[in-house]
């Protein structure tokens, strides 16, 4: 043969897979055809013929844990939106946003009073109130919590409210201004040798080494919100950074008052390398200047209230409404008490003779009527010059400012930075998809109004990591099982559902299709789990995902067990074989009467009986004929059905796919097969426990669930035993699965599929009902014709043996 008749030859040989291959409508032109059949899909599509589009994937807002403290993966559209098949897009949730529903929406998108950004983004390009600088980059939500940075002047956790000035109540005494103090160790001769000053995060313009006073003064006052200073050097018309005689430098603060946050100093270019600006803010640390001079920090005293705590503000103004009540007014200061242009109520413009308030304190707080402060205190609950304003709860904020590198949602805010408050009545207005006393809660999908669509349950993800399996098997998991681990903050904070059976989707709203092996994958193989026992009295139980049978007998039968065993929810269908084929009594057998006979095609039986001979009835027996008797191994023939004993010892078996082999002595056999339980009753059990001498194993083979299944487990009863000449003690089992071996028996490691409408059809999600391909139908979960819904069945071709 020729070169080219041998190529002509073998080419036919290599493209008969797919020359044969046949997917659905094509794939579409989405995908290729493999030797399944089976579409695979280009990427961005899905689906049994490439027809749906694929959803952008995002860390999962909510999950179950896949380990202890681990929780998070990628999901479709985050668990927080639904997947629109035709166009690849995801519909979010109200309150969240992106291309994958990845991120919390911005209310207002700030109002245009601010920026809005991520955790990870706030951590990178700010500071926090001590001017500290953390990341925020490698936690699961570093990329996805996001909220506004408010521009100078504008609060609130959407920046809809505008500030109001605040001030020292003037009627309190004996009170000071901060003051902190500054040294340098620097070359003021170098021109390049630099430093910046950050105060609450707020950076000053760049300061030289050779700053003058007055130059130093007004690069502080470039800071956003640090107002006016005094700065005093003590090395008199100096530069600020000395490098032989130490300059301490005195900065008073006067239109912020309180205990303030420190200067903090940015040195990275400050010459030579290794000069070094300290900073005393605590109130306690001394600097001692080159004359030996000491000179003392001090903590500020003064109040720095809204509105001097002598007015309302108007936060859609950011105006003082400065108090007036009872003839006692009030009226915007010049930081010192005095009347000025401050805008602050800091300032007693008549003499105060009363706390304020119509009815002082509003009835809500005590009068501190000594002269000369007539402050409220308020009861719990109640704030304000007036106490008139009620507090909204506190909780762990959702967007703020690490509070260390990686550790976030640790401070104590309003409404958790997730809502409003409603002042008036105290209570916070949350934005849509939080919920809570204190918005301290992220929402099921569905909403507040409808969590899980009421088809499934709302639990947090600590409660949802107890609902965690493997493969179906619970597990221990616990997601923030750890207090101090910075990275589950959200464990008892972020809510999501679990569904009831038939339903699925981040909101429990979508109905299941059923699921099955995809009979086309040919050569996938159905799990098979070995039992042996051994065992003379008692019962045990088998459990399997979760679900445990009834108590079952020492001596339970091939078909019971399989009854058992399909009777949980966790298990749909199995088939159940014995190895065993010894009769452990031989007392007469005795048959239930039959009100009828099957009239189908018999077959043909055989009884020995003693070595005395056998008969053979002929095949084609049917009705009445076919029930004639059956035989006992030591007594004879009894009868089965209503006829009499036969001497013939004749029996007949009914053709049916599960046969098994009985018998009392090592000379006697019966044979019969039965479709119909009740055609068997009362005949010498095969139990599943044998005594010591004796093996046998039941073969366990998995329908449904298919693939991978967990192991069967099992617990003995407390008076499972075995007793024989050799043994008196607890029975004892033994399960083989993956591989695993008992006597000849090996058993095997399931590859069956577990497939949306086994990969034969279509779903939708709105009936729960399978659309089969052209060629496939509803299968009875074993690859046959039956009414599961799950186009499982080849229709009108020979079905093949496997998946």
């Amino acid at each position: 043969m020729g070169p080219l008749n041998s190529l002509l030859l073998v080419l036919p040989l290599l493209l008969l897979p797919s020359s044969l291959a046949s997917c659905a409508e094509k794939c579409n032109g989405r995908g290729t055809c493999n030797i399944y059949s089976e579409c695979v899909c280009q990427d961005g599509w899905q689906g049994s013929s490439c027809s749906e589009r694929v959803c952008p994937f995002g860390t999962a807002w909510s999950d179950k844990a896949t380990a202890d403290d681990t929780a998070h993966a990628l999901v479709e559209c985050s668990g927080r939106g639904t997947c629109t098949r035709e166009s690849g897009i995801c519909s979010c949730m109200e309150g969240f946003t992106g291309k994958a529903c990845d991120r919390t929406s911005c209310n207002g998108d700030c109002n245009g009073r601010g920026r809005c950004v991520s955790m990870n983004e706030f951590a990178a390009s700010t500071r926090d109130e001590n001017s500290m600088s953390y990341t925020y980059a490698n936690v699961w939500d570093a990329d996805k919590i996001y909220g506004c940075i408010c521009d100078e002047g504008y609060t609130g956790y959407d920046c809809s409210l505008a500030e109001c000035p605040t001030g020292d109540d003037p009627l309190t005494t004996g009170q000071v201004d901060e003051v902190q103090l500054l040294k340098c160790s620097s070359d003021p001769s170098s021109a390049s040798s630099t430093f910046a000053i950050y105060y609450k995060g707020k950076v000053s313009t760049t300061i030289r080494a050779s700053a003058t006073l007055g130059e130093f003064e007004t690069a502080l006052e470039s800071i956003p919100g640090l107002g006016d200073v005094t700065v005093t050097f003590s090395v008199g018309a100096s530069t600020i950074c000395q490098t032989a005689d130490t300059n301490v430098v005195e900065i008073k603060f006067n239109e912020n008052f309180g205990s303030l946050s420190p200067l903090v100093a940015y040195t990275d270019d400050l010459l030579p390398v290794g000069s070094t600006i300290d900073i005393s803010a605590d109130g306690t640390t001394t600097y001692t200047d080159y004359l030996g001079t000491i000179h003392y920090p001090i903590k500020g005293t003064k109040e720095d209230e809204v509105c001097a705590g002598r007015g309302i503000c108007d936060y859609q103004s950011g105006t003082c409404e400065c108090f007036s009540d009872n003839g006692d007014v009030y009226g915007s200061s010049n930081s010192q008490g005095a009347a000025g242009t401050r805008g602050d109520c800091g300032a007693a413009l008549t003499s105060i003779t009363n706390c304020p308030g119509e009815t002082a304190c509003s009835g809500f707080g005590n009068c501190e009527n000594t002269i000369p402060t007539y402050r409220c205190s308020c009861q719990d609950g109640f704030y304000g010059g007036n106490c008139a304003l009620k507090e909204c709860l506190k909780a762990k904020s959702w967007f703020s400012y690490p509070s260390a590198n990686e550790a976030g949602h640790d401070d104590l805010v309003e409404c958790s930075n997730m809502g409003s408050c409603d002042s008036s009545v105290g209570v916070c207005e949350c934005v849509p998809g939080f919920f809570g006393q204190a918005c301290e809660y992220m929402a099921c999908g569905g909403g507040t109004g409808n969590p899980c669509s009421g088809h499934g349950k709302c639990l947090s993800m600590r409660q949802l990591s107890w609902e965690a399996d493997n493969n179906g098997d619970a597990t221990d998991y616990e997601y923030g099982k750890d207090p101090n681990n910075p990275l589950t903050w959200d464990a008892d904070r972020i809510f999501g559902c679990t569904c009831d059976d038939g339903w699925e989707g981040y909101d429990c709203a979508t109905r299941s299709c059923p699921v099955g092996d995809d009979p086309g994958t040919y050569d996938d193989v159905r799990e098979v789990q070995l039992i042996r026992c051994y065992a003379s009295s008692g019962t045990f139980t088998l459990t399997f995902r979760q679900k445990t049978t009834q108590a079952l007998s020492w001596d339970i039968e091939a078909h019971d067990l399989k009854l058992a065993l399909e009777a949980l929810d966790s298990i749909s269908s199995v088939d159940v074989e014995y190895t065993r084929n010894q009769v452990t009594s031989s007392t007469n057998s005795t048959y239930q009467p039959l009100a009828t006979c099957p009239s189908y095609n018999l077959g043909t039986a055989s009884c020995e009986m003693n070595n005395k001979g056998t008969t053979t009835a002929a095949s084609g027996v049917t009705d009445l004929e076919g029930c004639k008797s059956a035989c006992d191994a030591i007594v004879g023939c009894t009868a089965f059905g209503w006829d009499s004993a036969a001497s013939s010892c004749s029996t007949y078996s009914i053709a049916w796919h599960n046969k098994t082999s009985l018998s009392a002595d090592s000379t006697v056999q019966s044979y019969y097969t039965t479709a119909d339980p009740s055609l068997i009753k009362g005949v010498n059990k095969i139990g599943i426990c044998t005594n010591s001498s004796q093996t046998n194993v039941a073969v366990i083979s998995f329908s449904s669930p298919s693939g991978d299944v967990p192991p069967l487990t099992y617990t003995v009863g407390t008076t499972f035993a075995l007793k024989d000449t050799a043994y008196d003690t607890t029975g004892l089992i033994t399960v083989a699965t993956d591989g695993g071996t008992i006597g000849t028996r090996t058993s095997v490691k399931g590859t069956t599929d577990e497939k949306v409408c086994s990969g034969r059809g279509s779903c939708s999600g709105e009936l729960g009902y399978c659309t089969c391909h052209q060629g496939w139908g509803s299968s009875d979960g074993k690859g046959g014709m039956g009414t599961l819904n799950d186009c499982g069945f080849r229709q009108n071709e020979p079905i093949s043996s496997g998946g």
